[in-house]
């Protein structure tokens, strides 16, 4: 069919099948046949005869009104220029914050819209010096370290999250028996409960044990929440060699067998 867009052959095939059928038996049975209303087969035979097999390409407007409040566009564009938020991270906001419901394709679809349909690139990275500058925090609680290592609680896999400040190193020690959100978000709890001073910033890895919901917790607590870059332990020293010192000192020595023996043991041990 010359002067039709390929992507548009299939549908005026299937349209013509309907305007022949139409023609040689009427347009209630074509209707009936093919269960279309009879105003659809009409239209497109009286294109079909005005116009030919071109009457019968799709009219598809090229852009579709929004259905979606300005408010919530705005919360949608800050979310993705803003926060650097991603479709599925913002549908959790959007619903834990502002109690919107809306689903990850819709917001992908008006980050298009925007002009954002991918995050915004960041500054380029300067190149890293060969010897890493050593610091330390003028005060305390201005930047407290939250990793989690395995450890062996009798025969089953247990994990220990570890909280170390940064420039005094008070520690907080606790185990749990699974690793996921609400095993950290707990910590966090129990963290700013037992710190001697108030928390500012938190500084843990990209695992999954720290999802959007503990950065949530944080921030509604007034803690600023820092991530370190992917593959880089030595950015968590302190809570690292924090851990091999548990290692040597304390798991592989008491090997306690319950979980209240090995809480008995961190306390102690902290």
């Amino acid at each position: 069919m010359i002067g039709i867009p390929c992507r548009y052959l299939l549908r005026v095939k299937q349209r013509m099948r309907v305007v022949s059928y139409a023609k040689e038996n009427g347009i209630r049975p074509a209707a009936r046949h093919f269960a279309l209303s009879r105003q659809t087969v009409r239209k497109w035979l009286r294109s079909y005869q005005a116009r030919g097999a071109e009457g019968l390409i799709p009219l598809y407007a090229e852009r579709r009104e929004a259905r979606l409040q300005p408010a919530v566009i705005e919360l949608l564009r800050q979310a993705r220029i803003e926060l650097r938020m991603g479709a599925g991270r913002t549908r959790i906001w959007l619903q834990r914050i502002h109690g919107i419901h809306l689903p990850v394709a819709t917001s992908q679809r008006t980050f298009t819209k925007l002009g954002v349909p991918r995050l915004p690139s960041r500054r380029p990275r300067k190149r890293r010096p060969r010897q890493m500058s050593l610091f330390e925090k003028d005060q305390p609680g201005d930047s407290v370290q939250v990793d989690t290592k395995r450890v062996r609680i009798g025969r089953r896999l247990a994990f220990q999250f570890t909280a170390i400040d940064d420039c005094s190193r008070y520690r907080v020690l606790r185990a749990y028996p699974r690793l996921y959100g609400g095993a950290s978000r707990r910590f966090l709890h129990i963290l700013r409960q037992e710190f001697p001073c108030r928390i500012r910033r938190i500084q843990v890895d990209n695992g999954t044990e720290f999802p959007l919901d503990f950065d949530l917790d944080a921030r509604a607590a007034g803690i600023e929440v820092t991530r370190i870059r992917p593959r880089c332990p030595m950015q968590d020293g302190k809570v690292e060699r924090s851990h091999r010192v548990d290692d040597e000192e304390s798991w592989l020595r008491e090997r306690p067998q319950s979980f209240p023996d090995a809480g008995a043991g961190l306390a102690f041990w902290e």
